[in-house]
């Protein structure tokens, strides 16, 4: 594929070029409605297809492993072949997101089926690491209700994150510091209110724990990174979406997640 005259053109065959262009050999590329090749935007896609495919290998060694002690421990297979199959998923909706042009609604159920890949892992791990004291019902069940909240809110996100992009697709002149405001949908509104929220049961889960004298391994950590979410959160909105504070946005939303999760599982284990 080459860039000419403001177009993306695909060969039509193999062929080694020359220093004439022979538009027989070349047509126009149509699948997408944009002739913009940004470098950067290109070598992150590169990686990320090659994180894909490495990550690939080890889980399928841990699925053929699994499944050949089915008869040992039939939950890990269960979970591994789960993995892998979630992977295959994830691979093959990012190939149409990618071909789409970020198609709307596909972003979301691609971040979701990540969401699925970590619960299950950490739910594997969880199975195979010896339990420790069982947590006081009271803060195993606000660990249940905010790791649901957790995962609503990555959806949440997830979708503002499609209006951001429609919003500067729809309009190239719109400024960073303006997108928010520029989208006429609730739900940005929705997913900023619903921090609060998240805000407030972190705190009563907080609260729990101290009075019940609850040990939940990687507490201190989970309630740093949460309050450290909710500031980045404020940088983006009121600082006008700053790039580099959006993977940062994503990235921790992912630890949390392991976070609240990984102890979870380790309470519905049997000592």
């Amino acid at each position: 594929m080459i860039l000419k005259d403001g177009q993306f053109w695909v060969a039509q065959l193999d062929f080694t070029t020359s220093a004439d262009f022979n538009t027989m050999k070349w047509a126009v590329f149509t699948k997408h409605d944009y002739n913009v090749f940004n470098p950067i935007h290109t070598w992150i896609e590169y990686i990320n297809r090659l994180i894909g495919a490495l990550s690939g290998l080890p889980v399928l060694a841990l699925a053929i492993v699994a499944v050949a002690r089915t008869r040992k421990n039939w939950g890990n297979a269960l979970l591994s072949v789960g993995v892998l199959f979630l992977l295959l998923f994830e691979a093959w909706l990012g190939k149409l997101v990618v071909d789409g042009n970020l198609v709307p609604n596909q972003i979301t159920i691609h971040m979701m089926g990540s969401v699925a890949i970590v619960l299950l892992l950490l739910a594997l791990r969880a199975r195979n690491t010896p339990s420790p004291a069982p947590l006081p019902l009271p803060v195993r069940n606000g660990l249940l209700f905010l790791l649901v909240l957790i995962v609503i809110q990555i959806f949440l996100g997830t979708q503002t994150r499609e209006l951001v992009d429609a919003a500067f697709g729809h309009n190239e002149l719109v400024l960073r510091t303006n997108v928010i405001s520029s989208i006429e949908e609730v739900m940005p509104k929705i997913h900023r209110s619903f921090a609060w929220v998240i805000l407030i049961v972190t705190s009563v889960l907080y609260y729990l724990r101290r009075k019940h004298q609850a040990m939940v391994p990687g507490f201190g950590a989970l309630i740093f990174a949460i309050g450290l979410e909710w500031s980045v959160g404020v940088v983006l909105y009121f600082l006008g979406l700053p790039k580099a504070m959006q993977p940062v946005h994503l990235v921790l939303s992912i630890g949390i997640l392991a976070s609240i999760s990984y102890p979870l599982f380790l309470s519905f284990r049997k000592s």
